[in-house]
């Protein structure tokens, strides 16, 4: 009798999802009966998940996406705000999966992932949020304006520089599209989602490292509006602990998800 498929390194599936007027990019991989979605932060794209994907894709299905203006998905010239964001997760949610699926977001990702749960509560069994916040001070104001204008002015390789970004498997973002996106994110100064994140009544992983150079008080905030946290500060970890600590983080997520099935 031969062996079964080894799923954690069979090949993805790459789906296309109309937005109307343009597209995003994603891929399927692994197998099971539940489904995971992740959403990379600012200057990244779907490629950054792949210790991840390797490691739940023998017992998920995990999709990684790529936002508008990054990796291979498009950039439309068009307004973008974080509700535009969260619309843009329910369209790849709704493209892969009938059912409703556990979100995971980074960073930026945390946001479009707090923003979909909160609208579409329906579709979300769980919520893993890591190195993200709810809100932003005018110092991650000027931070979000300095980014938008060095994608417009230079284009995302310079905006990739100036964040000191890993090189990834995927091009640089669209400057004018990047900067659309920073602009959304520091409308959390204005308007924060922080008078809302009660309205998340799934499960809520919160992960941030202790040497997050955002800090830890965004994460300790959220885990205390939302209904059903659970808030972990992994100790000597910066903001991308995924990278850091790929294993380890790969754990806390697995972890967290075998904690949601029936009988555990």
């Amino acid at each position: 009798m031969s062996a079964p498929p080894d799923v954690s390194t069979a090949p993805s599936v790459s789906k296309r999802v109309d937005r109307g007027g343009f597209a995003l990019h994603c891929e399927v991989s692994g197998s099971g009966p539940e489904t995971i979605v992740l959403t990379h932060g600012l200057g990244s794209s779907g490629a950054t998940w792949s210790a991840l994907v390797a490691a739940l894709a023998p017992r998920y299905r995990v999709v990684t996406w790529d936002m508008r203006a990054h990796g291979r998905s498009e950039s439309p010239d068009e307004p973008c705000t974080v509700a535009t964001l969260g619309d843009d997760l329910a369209a790849v949610v709704a493209a892969v999966s009938d059912d409703p699926v556990h979100v995971l977001g980074h960073s930026a990702g945390g946001v479009v992932a707090m923003r979909f749960a909160i609208d579409h509560p329906e579709s979300v069994r769980s919520a893993i949020l890591v190195g993200t916040a709810s809100e932003c001070n005018t110092r991650a104001v000027a931070y979000y304006e300095g980014l938008a204008e060095t994608g417009e002015r230079d284009g995302g390789a310079a905006v990739l520089r100036r964040m000191g970004a890993r090189e990834e498997a995927a091009p640089p973002p669209d400057g004018p599209g990047f900067a659309r996106l920073a602009r959304a994110m520091a409308s959390l100064n204005p308007e924060p989602l922080t008078p809302e994140v009660h309205r998340i009544v799934a499960p809520v992983q919160i992960i941030v490292g202790e040497k997050d150079f955002l800090g830890v008080g965004g994460s300790v905030i959220v885990s205390r509006r939302v209904a059903s946290p659970r808030l972990e500060i992994v100790p000597e970890r910066g903001h991308a602990i995924f990278h850091e600590d790929p294993d380890g983080f790969a754990r806390l997520v697995a972890g967290f998800l075998d904690s949601l099935r029936p009988g555990a």
